[in-house]
């Protein structure tokens, strides 16, 4: 298995760079077709509403309609120019496209087409009022998403990574998704936090691995003072892990978002890149 298709979220921030080159790097490493997204915004959402133009002039409106659609095509072209760069350099076929940001959906259909998305944890819609959070995109899209830090990380990743597993549908969802990067890594470690030492690693899960040829080491963390996510946290630190597989967990109510303690810590320390799954 391997991913052909991969979709990276792209800003015209500094950090987009850094993102950029890293979905070159894995689009090389699987010979993957590499897309690139920009989120935009409607300008009347981004006012508020039509009223707000009310009493201007026709010529007033006029110019600050083509004073968004600049500032928009500057960003756009910046965060283009990066992305193309990246791509050329690595070698890898790429395109690129515009999405409008106001809500998520667009970005989650694009999600829904490709075989791995890469996205920071948070990205601001230009010229919008609001964020989309990668945790949206994960619980919705129906795939794996890689999450990236703002900084501290660079390509390559996954030559370490870490499972943490505890049976779930979700963890299963995220050991399925990950093979590509776990089949490719140096070193494997899956984790079960258990603080009774039970629920380990099972047989099922051990023979899963070795007919991957995957050889992994099999951690059961039996601490009873620290947090789910506390104790994933100190595994990466204690083994060098540049990449976390883990199930996203979490759902929409009312269009409000509802994470799991373990999902929410993480995403908000971001100890390396994570790539979820729900």
């Amino acid at each position: 298995m391997s991913y052909r298709d991969i979709l990276v979220v792209m800003d015209h921030a500094e950090s987009g760079s850094r993102r950029a080159r890293l979905a070159a790097d894995l689009a090389t490493r699987w010979s993957a077709h590499l897309s690139g997204v920009f989120l935009t915004s409607d300008f009347m959402r981004q006012f508020g509403a039509a009223e707000a133009l009310t009493g201007l002039s026709h010529a007033d409106i006029d110019r600050i309609l083509r004073d968004h659609a600049k500032a928009v095509g500057v960003a756009s072209e910046i965060a283009r120019t990066r992305f193309e760069t990246a791509a050329r350099e690595a070698g890898v076929a790429s395109d690129w496209m515009t999405v409008n940001g106001d809500r998520v959906d667009g970005l989650v259909a694009c999600a829904r087409r490709a075989d791995l998305t890469i996205t920071p944890n948070r990205m601001l819609v230009h010229m919008g009022q609001r964020h989309v959070e990668a945790a949206d995109v994960g619980l919705a899209c129906g795939g794996p998403v890689l999450i990236t830090p703002h900084d501290d990380y660079a390509p390559p990743i996954g030559k370490r990574v870490l499972i943490a597993w505890n049976g779930s549908r979700e963890a299963s969802r995220a050991l399925r998704d990950g093979w590509p990067f776990i089949e490719a890594a140096e070193e494997v470690h899956v984790l079960v936090v258990s603080p009774n030492g039970e629920g380990g690693p099972d047989g099922m899960l051990q023979r899963l691995l070795e007919r991957h040829r995957i050889k992994a080491n099999l951690i059961v963390d039996p601490s009873d003072d620290e947090s789910a996510a506390d104790v994933i946290e100190r595994q990466m630190a204690e083994f060098d892990v540049d990449l976390l597989i883990m199930g996203l967990y979490g759902r929409s109510r009312l269009q409000e978002l509802v994470l799991g303690g373990v999902s929410r810590q993480l995403l908000k320390e971001m100890p390396a890149p994570i790539l979820m799954s729900h």
